[in-house]
Protein backbone atom coordinates (compact mmCIF):
# COMPACT_ATOMS: atom_id res chain seq x y z
CA UNK A 1 0.00 0.00 0.00
CA UNK A 2 1.33 3.34 -1.15
CA UNK A 3 1.18 6.67 1.23
CA UNK A 4 2.50 10.17 0.89
CA UNK A 5 1.16 13.55 1.58
CA UNK A 6 0.14 16.27 -0.15
CA UNK A 7 -0.05 19.54 1.03
CA UNK A 8 -3.47 21.42 -0.74
CA UNK A 9 -3.35 25.44 0.02
CA UNK A 10 -6.90 26.43 -0.24
CA UNK A 11 -8.61 30.02 -1.19
CA UNK A 12 -11.89 28.89 -0.73
CA UNK A 13 -14.88 30.31 1.88
CA UNK A 14 -14.33 29.70 5.31
CA UNK A 15 -17.43 27.78 5.97
CA UNK A 16 -16.55 25.22 3.04
CA UNK A 17 -16.30 21.61 3.94
CA UNK A 18 -13.00 20.10 3.41
CA UNK A 19 -14.43 16.71 2.45
CA UNK A 20 -15.86 18.72 -0.56
CA UNK A 21 -12.72 20.30 -0.90
CA UNK A 22 -10.43 16.90 -0.75
CA UNK A 23 -13.16 15.32 -3.27
CA UNK A 24 -12.86 18.32 -5.50
CA UNK A 25 -8.71 17.74 -5.51
CA UNK A 26 -9.25 14.37 -6.54
CA UNK A 27 -11.78 14.62 -9.12
CA UNK A 28 -9.80 17.23 -11.16
CA UNK A 29 -6.33 15.86 -10.81
CA UNK A 30 -7.09 12.22 -11.49
CA UNK A 31 -10.54 12.41 -12.97
CA UNK A 32 -10.46 15.64 -14.87
CA UNK A 33 -13.97 16.35 -13.69
CA UNK A 34 -15.97 19.10 -11.34
CA UNK A 35 -13.93 21.84 -13.04
CA UNK A 36 -16.79 24.30 -11.39
CA UNK A 37 -16.12 23.43 -8.07
CA UNK A 38 -12.13 23.38 -8.60
CA UNK A 39 -12.88 27.18 -9.66
CA UNK A 40 -14.93 27.23 -6.46
CA UNK A 41 -12.11 26.33 -4.00
CA UNK A 42 -8.78 26.93 -5.67
CA UNK A 43 -7.33 29.81 -7.63
CA UNK A 44 -4.83 27.61 -9.00
CA UNK A 45 -4.72 24.06 -9.42
CA UNK A 46 -1.91 22.34 -11.18
CA UNK A 47 -3.73 19.25 -12.86
CA UNK A 48 -3.04 17.42 -16.12
CA UNK A 49 -5.36 18.73 -18.91
CA UNK A 50 -6.69 16.63 -21.72
CA UNK A 51 -4.50 18.40 -23.67
CA UNK A 52 -1.33 17.24 -21.56
CA UNK A 53 -2.39 13.75 -21.60
CA UNK A 54 -2.75 13.89 -25.32
CA UNK A 55 1.46 15.10 -25.53
CA UNK A 56 2.25 12.91 -22.84
CA UNK A 57 0.87 9.67 -24.74
CA UNK A 58 1.55 11.44 -27.97
CA UNK A 59 6.07 11.15 -26.81
CA UNK A 60 5.23 8.11 -24.36
CA UNK A 61 4.47 5.77 -27.58
CA UNK A 62 5.63 7.86 -30.14
CA UNK A 63 2.33 7.98 -32.07
CA UNK A 64 0.67 11.06 -33.20
CA UNK A 65 -1.29 13.33 -31.40
CA UNK A 66 -4.34 12.37 -33.29
CA UNK A 67 -4.07 8.65 -32.00
CA UNK A 68 -3.24 9.93 -28.95
CA UNK A 69 -6.45 11.81 -28.72
CA UNK A 70 -7.91 7.97 -29.04
CA UNK A 71 -5.73 6.47 -26.44
CA UNK A 72 -6.94 9.01 -24.14
CA UNK A 73 -10.12 8.89 -24.73
CA UNK A 74 -10.33 5.00 -23.66
CA UNK A 75 -7.81 5.66 -20.56
CA UNK A 76 -10.60 7.83 -19.37
CA UNK A 77 -13.38 5.51 -19.93
CA UNK A 78 -11.54 3.09 -18.48
CA UNK A 79 -10.48 5.09 -14.96
CA UNK A 80 -14.55 6.46 -15.06
CA UNK A 81 -15.72 2.89 -15.49
CA UNK A 82 -13.05 0.29 -13.55
CA UNK A 83 -11.56 2.85 -10.34
CA UNK A 84 -13.04 4.45 -7.40
CA UNK A 85 -12.04 6.74 -4.20
CA UNK A 86 -13.51 7.19 -0.91
CA UNK A 87 -12.29 9.96 1.63
CA UNK A 88 -11.99 9.82 5.33
CA UNK A 89 -11.54 12.71 7.21
CA UNK A 90 -9.90 12.79 10.56
CA UNK A 91 -10.53 14.88 13.57
CA UNK A 92 -8.70 17.93 13.82
CA UNK A 93 -8.48 21.04 16.03
CA UNK A 94 -5.89 23.36 14.22
CA UNK A 95 -6.38 24.81 10.92
CA UNK A 96 -5.05 22.13 9.17
CA UNK A 97 -7.57 19.34 8.19
CA UNK A 98 -6.23 15.83 7.61
CA UNK A 99 -8.28 13.69 4.36
CA UNK A 100 -6.92 9.95 4.04
CA UNK A 101 -8.38 9.34 0.57
CA UNK A 102 -8.16 5.60 -0.54
CA UNK A 103 -7.76 4.97 -4.06
CA UNK A 104 -8.75 2.01 -6.48
CA UNK A 105 -6.98 2.77 -9.50
CA UNK A 106 -5.90 0.58 -12.89
CA UNK A 107 -4.01 -2.12 -12.77
CA UNK A 108 -1.13 -1.53 -14.99
CA UNK A 109 1.67 -4.44 -13.73
CA UNK A 110 0.96 -6.62 -16.99
CA UNK A 111 0.52 -3.74 -19.48
CA UNK A 112 4.01 -3.76 -20.98
CA UNK A 113 3.33 -7.41 -21.83
CA UNK A 114 0.23 -7.04 -22.97
CA UNK A 115 1.34 -4.28 -25.58
CA UNK A 116 3.94 -6.54 -26.29
CA UNK A 117 1.23 -9.65 -26.74
CA UNK A 118 -1.23 -7.09 -29.24
CA UNK A 119 1.33 -6.08 -30.98
CA UNK A 120 2.46 -9.57 -32.00
CA UNK A 121 -1.21 -10.71 -32.73
CA UNK A 122 -1.56 -7.83 -34.94
CA UNK A 123 1.22 -9.07 -36.88
CA UNK A 124 -0.44 -12.14 -37.19
CA UNK A 125 -3.63 -11.14 -38.08
CA UNK A 126 -1.70 -9.04 -40.93
CA UNK A 127 -0.37 -11.87 -42.44
CA UNK A 128 -3.67 -14.22 -41.98
CA UNK A 129 -4.53 -10.72 -44.34
CA UNK A 130 -1.71 -11.93 -47.07
CA UNK A 131 -3.73 -15.30 -47.04
CA UNK A 132 -1.44 -17.19 -44.68
CA UNK A 133 -3.98 -18.60 -42.35
CA UNK A 134 -2.59 -21.39 -41.31
CA UNK A 135 -0.31 -18.92 -38.43
CA UNK A 136 -1.91 -19.01 -35.13
CA UNK A 137 0.87 -17.65 -33.51
CA UNK A 138 4.34 -15.93 -34.37
CA UNK A 139 6.37 -19.40 -33.12
CA UNK A 140 4.44 -20.98 -35.84
CA UNK A 141 6.91 -19.15 -38.50
CA UNK A 142 9.29 -21.38 -37.57
CA UNK A 143 7.26 -24.63 -37.92
CA UNK A 144 7.01 -23.76 -41.45
CA UNK A 145 8.55 -26.80 -43.55
CA UNK A 146 7.80 -25.38 -47.10
CA UNK A 147 10.08 -23.64 -47.85
CA UNK A 148 7.88 -21.43 -51.11
CA UNK A 149 5.51 -20.61 -47.98
CA UNK A 150 8.26 -19.70 -45.23
CA UNK A 151 10.12 -17.26 -47.96
CA UNK A 152 6.83 -15.93 -49.04
CA UNK A 153 6.42 -15.03 -45.49
CA UNK A 154 9.99 -13.60 -44.85
CA UNK A 155 9.26 -11.47 -48.03
CA UNK A 156 6.16 -10.03 -46.63
CA UNK A 157 7.93 -9.51 -43.15
CA UNK A 158 10.78 -7.80 -44.89
CA UNK A 159 8.00 -5.57 -46.55
CA UNK A 160 6.52 -4.25 -43.50
CA UNK A 161 6.82 -0.50 -43.40
CA UNK A 162 7.25 1.86 -40.75
CA UNK A 163 3.91 3.07 -41.54
CA UNK A 164 2.48 -0.64 -40.95
CA UNK A 165 4.76 -0.53 -38.05
CA UNK A 166 2.86 1.85 -36.22
CA UNK A 167 -0.56 0.85 -36.82
CA UNK A 168 0.65 -2.85 -35.21
CA UNK A 169 1.46 -0.38 -32.42
CA UNK A 170 -1.72 1.69 -32.25
CA UNK A 171 -3.93 -0.93 -32.62
CA UNK A 172 -1.86 -3.24 -29.95
CA UNK A 173 -2.19 -0.07 -27.23
CA UNK A 174 -5.83 0.26 -27.90
CA UNK A 175 -6.39 -2.94 -26.90
CA UNK A 176 -4.70 -2.98 -24.03
CA UNK A 177 -6.35 0.13 -23.01
CA UNK A 178 -9.34 -1.68 -23.41
CA UNK A 179 -8.26 -4.19 -21.11
CA UNK A 180 -7.17 -2.59 -17.98
CA UNK A 181 -9.34 -3.56 -14.60
CA UNK A 182 -9.38 -1.72 -11.47
CA UNK A 183 -6.07 -3.23 -9.18
CA UNK A 184 -6.76 -5.26 -6.63
CA UNK A 185 -5.12 -3.16 -3.88
CA UNK A 186 -6.18 0.47 -3.03
CA UNK A 187 -3.61 3.08 -2.57
CA UNK A 188 -3.85 5.36 0.36
CA UNK A 189 -3.03 9.45 -0.40
CA UNK A 190 -3.00 11.46 2.70
CA UNK A 191 -4.04 15.31 1.77
CA UNK A 192 -3.70 18.41 4.46
CA UNK A 193 -5.94 20.74 3.67
CA UNK A 194 -4.85 24.34 4.72
CA UNK A 195 -5.99 27.97 3.63
CA UNK A 196 -3.64 30.01 2.04
CA UNK A 197 -3.25 33.65 4.12
CA UNK A 198 -2.79 35.27 1.03
CA UNK A 199 -5.69 33.78 -0.50
CA UNK A 200 -3.82 31.98 -3.28
CA UNK A 201 -3.42 28.41 -3.01
CA UNK A 202 -0.73 25.86 -5.00
CA UNK A 203 -2.34 21.87 -4.79
CA UNK A 204 -0.09 19.36 -6.90
CA UNK A 205 -0.11 15.71 -6.34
Amino acid sequence: MLAFIVVVLTGCAKNADPKDVATAFINNVIYDREKEAAEKYFYQLDAPSQADLVQDFSELFDISKEQAKELVAIYQERLDKETSFSIKMKDSNSNRQEAQVTIKGLDQTTFDQTIEQKTDEELVRWLKNKGYDTIEKLDDIDKISDEKQLNGILKELNAITDKDLNQFQFEALKKAFKNLKAAKKPKTIHLELERDKKEKNIGSL
